[in-house]
Parts: structure tokens; C-alpha cells; sequence
């Protein structure tokens, strides 16, 4: 498990590593204050369109990634990780802000006032505030005073914000080089969340029909939940093991 893990970490940082190049070969080097400002946002704006796949593709459950590295342990990946996207997109904002207001000579009240003009932008912000519920319902004082369906619901905004973003991102400076990679990552991505978190658990559901049959007090606070179905030798099940079922 620790070496799949390692893989897995490996690759997410190595994927980092090729948008940070993505960035590199759109540079143009300048020493004015608004060139400055326009790539560091650049460079925190890509890095946040792709953590927000990371996060995604860390909760896809992806049966050889869950498998290997382990459900608990990818599910303090994606909290972690949520925290970093978040400062990623609020840098972006403030580095974009601070560099359209040098360039077009105006306060930042009134930037703000001309940004919003532009679809793009809102989108980013509206994808930007959907992150920000997410965060605001995850965090630990805020989590234990909500039910876990309201929680759940917020969460599923992500995949808004994540759609928003990349609207964002095929308006940036970048197209030629990384429209292509963007939109394969995307779609790949996608593709796995589609699969794992609506096709396979359907499928499953369908499959084996699991029904509760019996919920029985072992003693004090432990329960028993007695599961009946069909095709069970294929689920391939040990004892102990950990079982996430949906059912119809």
C-alpha cells in the first residue's frame, strides 16, 4: 500500500510539474509590475484548475487507486489538498486584480467593477464561491452542526465549480499550448467520475439486489447489519473489510 501510495503521489506531483512547464513556455519576460502580477496569477490560475482535477480524481474511486492506497488515506489527500486549491484560487484573484488595475491605471474598486464585465471572469468567481461553500461546510466547526446530506450536497458543487473553471481557463492567454491538455484532462476525469460514481454503483445495485434483512443488538452501542443478496462470491469480500454500498 505505501508504494502504491508513493506512485500515486508521485504522479499527482509529477502532473504538477508539466502544467508549472505549460507556464514556462507562455512567459515573457518583463520587469513591468503588471507583467509581474499577469504571470503570477497565470501560474496560481493553472495550478488551480489543476488541483481541482486532483481533488476529483482523488475521490473517483478508481478500484486499483482506492485499492491500493486506501479510501481513508485518500480522503485526507483531498481534504488537505482542498485547503491549498482554495489559497490557489484566491491568489489567482488577487494577482489578476492587482495586475489589471496597474495596467489599466485605475483603483481596484473599479477593476472589480470592469472585471465583472467580462464572462470569463465571472465564471471564475461564481466557480470560486462554490469552492469556498465547500470549504466553509467542511471545516471541522461548521461540519459537526450539519447533517451529513446537507454536507454531501454542498460537496457535489464542486463538479459545478470545476465545469466553471475550465470555461475560465479555454478564455485564457494559454489556449495554443494548453487547450489540448486541459481538455484531455478534463474529459479524462470525467470519464472516471461518470464510471465509478454513477455507471459501476448502479450496475452493482442492479447486480447483486443487497437487502437489509436483520439489524441485531450485539450489546452496549454495536450493532449488527445482516446483508442479503445475489452473486455475492463476486464482490469477493473478506472479514474486516471495509464496504461502501449504494442502494437504490
Amino acid at each position: 500500500m505505501r508504494d502504491a501510495a508513493m506512485r500515486v503521489k508521485g504522479g499527482m506531483l509529477g502532473g504538477a510539474g508539466l502544467v508549472a512547464l505549460l507556464w514556462a513556455a507562455q512567459v515573457r519576460p518583463s520587469a513591468r509590475l503588471d507583467a509581474l502580477f499577469a504571470t503570477a496569477a497565470h501560474l496560481t490560475g493553472l495550478l488551480a484548475g489543476y488541483g481541482v482535477l486532483v481533488l476529483l480524481f482523488l475521490m473517483a474511486r478508481v478500484p486499483s487507486v482506492e485499492h491500493g492506497v486506501g479510501a481513508d488515506r485518500l480522503a485526507r489527500w483531498h481534504a488537505r489538498g482542498g485547503r491549498h486549491v482554495l489559497l490557489l484560487c484566491f491568489g489567482h484573484a488577487l494577482f489578476a486584480l492587482c495586475g489589471y488595475a496597474v495596467h489599466e491605471g485605475v483603483d481596484v474598486v473599479s477593476a472589480v467593477r470592469e472585471l465583472f464585465g467580462y464572462p470569463a471572469v465571472a465564471a471564475a468567481f461564481a466557480g470560486t464561491a462554490l469552492l469556498a461553500a465547500v470549504g466553509v461546510s467542511s471545516a471541522r466547526a461548521v461540519r459537526r452542526r450539519v447533517s451529513h446530506e446537507t454536507w454531501r450536497g454542498v460537496h457535489l458543487l464542486v463538479h459545478l465549480a470545476a465545469s466553471l473553471a475550465f470555461c475560465h481557463q479555454l478564455a485564457g492567454p494559454d489556449l495554443v499550448l494548453t487547450g489540448w491538455f486541459w481538455a484531455l484532462a478534463h474529459a479524462t476525469v470525467t470519464v472516471l467520475l461518470v464510471w465509478y460514481r454513477a455507471v459501476v454503483p448502479v450496475r452493482q445495485a442492479l447486480r447483486h439486489a443487497l437487502r437489509v434483512a436483520e439489524v441485531r443488538v450485539e450489546g452496549p452501542g454495536v450493532v449488527s447489519v445482516v446483508v442479503y443478496g445475489q452473486h455475492l462470491a463476486e464482490l469477493r469480500a473478506e472479514p474486516g473489510q471495509f464496504l461502501r454500498w449504494r442502494f437504490l
